[in-house]
């Protein structure tokens, strides 16, 4: 898997504008090589686009507005629906996108992403955490007695190559590390972590994080707890909200907080 040595490794590429009709990027998650998802709150829409240029190729328009995404398989993505209470799956075949069937969930659902098992959500209002098999089946469960001594706000939800969940807390500017049976591991801060949001496992050992509160990128090396900066406003980020990576063309992109539609592209040299 790519690693992240340190910064200089990292180059700033030209941005992508994706047309959001004003709207804000809620989440992004790298499909292929050459495709990506985006949602835009906002305007109900989740796209598909070319992740060399920023056209969107496709677009699906849903009954309430999305937040996360994550790819379930290289077909299938699902799509977190909070006011609806449910978990949208999503058929992608070439440039084609089409909607799939739906499950209903137990809370408004704000992070999502892939596990072993099926699905690892986290609802917000009353913060908690439930493993879904992909028929909707609850497999485990993490209850807002035992969260609320955790977690504020759980926010974005990843999963690594070891099965590992991470969640990030603005409310607690933490990430927290659990197992697949949502047993809490550890849990990492650090005073470069202020409102963590957007986060991505590219390897059993390193998470990418985006600190909102200080305009950067951080590294997080799970095994030793180390956290390191690799982008800040020196290399043009501010506020960032979301994030992905492509390993095969060894690109990171940033989605900012804010409504330009604009994707920080950044490429490993």
């Amino acid at each position: 898997m790519f690693m992240f040595p340190d910064l200089s490794q990292l180059q700033r590429q030209h941005d992508l504008k994706v047309d959001t009709g004003g709207y804000s990027i809620w989440d992004i998650s790298a499909v292929s090589d050459t495709r990506m998802l985006v949602t835009v709150w906002g305007e109900r829409k989740v796209r598909l686009v070319d992740s060399q240029t920023g056209r969107a190729v496709a677009h699906i328009t849903l009954e309430h507005k999305p937040y996360t995404v994550c790819m379930l398989d290289n077909n299938t993505a699902v799509v977190a629906l909070p006011l609806e209470k449910k978990v949208q799956f999503l058929n992608i075949h070439g440039d084609s996108l089409t909607l799939g069937r739906s499950l209903k969930v137990n809370g408004d659902v704000w992070g999502i992403a892939r596990i072993e098992e099926g699905l690892v959500v986290s609802y917000r209002s009353s913060p908690w955490l439930e493993v879904l098999a992909v028929n909707g089946t609850v497999l485990h469960r993490f209850t807002p007695a035992v969260m609320r001594a955790v977690f504020v706000w759980p926010s974005f939800i990843a999963t690594s190559a070891d099965n590992m969940v991470y969640v990030s807390d603005a409310g607690t500017s933490a990430i927290t590390q659990l197992d697949s049976n949502l047993r809490v591991t550890k849990t990492f801060s650090d005073p470069m972590l202020k409102k963590p949001y957007g986060l991505i496992s590219v390897s059993a050992d390193q998470v990418l994080v985006c600190s909102r509160g200080k305009h950067g990128i951080l590294l997080l090396c799970p095994s030793t707890g180390v956290i390191t900066s690799i982008l800040d406003q020196q290399d043009g980020i501010k506020e960032p909200w979301a994030l992905t990576f492509s390993p095969s063309q060894r690109k990171l992109y940033v989605v900012p907080d804010d409504t330009s539609g604009r994707v920080q592209v950044f490429q490993q040299q």
